[in-house]
C-alpha cells in the first residue's frame, strides 16, 4: 500500500471513530474517551500498530545502516501502548503524592498531564540527538510536525480542563463548566489523530527504506 492510500485510510478511519463516539455519547450519555472505554483501545492498537512500523524499520535498515534510533523508538511506543492500557502516567503521579506526602493542590494535580508533555519532549530530543539519520526522510517530517502539534495540543487542553480553575479566570462558572465539558472531549480525538500522523510518518521511512534495500539488491545482482 502506498502512502498515500495509508492516509487516506487512518484519517477516514480515526474520523470514523470520534465521530461515532461522539454521536454515542450525545445520544446515550456514555463516555468512550474515558479511561478503558473503546478510544483507548483503538489508541492502543494504533501505538501497537506504530511499533510493528518501527520494528520493520530497523529489520530492514539494519542491513546496511543499522542505528540504536529506531530500537529506542521502538520501546518508547511499546510504552506508551503499555501507559495507555494501564495508565502509567496517572500512577506516577499518585506515587508521588504519596511518597512525598504531597498535599493535591491544583498544581500537583495536574503533573500526570505535565507527564504526557515530558513524553513529546523526550521524543523530540531523541529525534535531535540522531538528527544525522533523518536527514534522507524529509518526506515524513511535515506528519512529525503535525503528530508533535496534535500531542502537545491535547496536553495543553489536559491541564487547561483538569480543573475549573483556569476557565474560571476567563469565564463564568457556569460558561466555564460548559466549556470544559467541549474541551474535555476534544482531547482524546487530538491524541488519536496524533497517532495517526506518526504512523503515517514512520511508514513512509519504511517505504524508502524497504526501496533502498530492494535497490541495493539489484545493483548486487546486475
Amino acid at each position: 500500500m502506498n502512502a498515500r492510500k495509508l492516509l487516506f485510510l487512518v484519517l477516514i478511519l480515526n474520523s470514523v471513530v470520534v465521530i461515532a463516539a461522539l454521536e454515542i455519547n450525545r445520544r446515550s450519555g456514555v463516555n468512550h474517551f474515558d479511561e478503558g472505554k473503546f478510544v483507548t483501545i483503538y489508541s492502543f492498537l494504533q501505538l501497537l500498530a506504530t511499533f510493528g512500523i518501527v520494528l520493520l524499520i530497523n529489520w530492514y535498515s539494519r542491513w546496511k545502516n543499522p542505528s540504536l534510533i529506531w530500537k529506542i523508538i521502538a520501546i518508547g511506543f511499546i510504552f506508551l501502548a503499555a501507559d495507555e492500557v494501564f495508565t502509567i502516567h496517572e500512577n506516577i503521579d499518585f506515587l508521588i503524592h504519596r511518597v512525598f506526602g504531597i498535599e493535591e493542590t491544583a498544581v500537583t494535580d495536574r503533573i500526570d498531564d505535565i507527564l504526557v508533555g515530558l513524553y513529546g519532549l523526550l521524543g523530540i530530543g531523541v529525534l535531535f540527538v540522531y538528527r544525522n539519520e533523518w536527514k534522507i526522510y524529509r518526506e515524513a517530517f511535515p506528519f512529525f510536525i503535525f503528530g508533535f502539534a496534535l500531542l502537545f495540543g491535547m496536553v495543553t487542553l489536559d491541564v487547561i480542563t483538569n480543573r475549573h480553575d483556569i476557565l474560571y479566570l476567563i469565564w463564568d462558572h457556569h460558561s466555564a463548566s460548559t466549556i470544559q465539558s467541549y474541551l474535555s472531549l476534544a482531547e482524546e480525538p487530538l491524541k488519536v489523530f496524533s497517532e495517526a500522523f506518526f504512523i503515517l510518518g514512520f511508514y513512509i521511512i519504511l517505504q524508502t527504506v524497504k526501496a533502498g534495500k530492494k535497490e541495493s539488491a539489484v545493483t548486487k545482482a546486475g
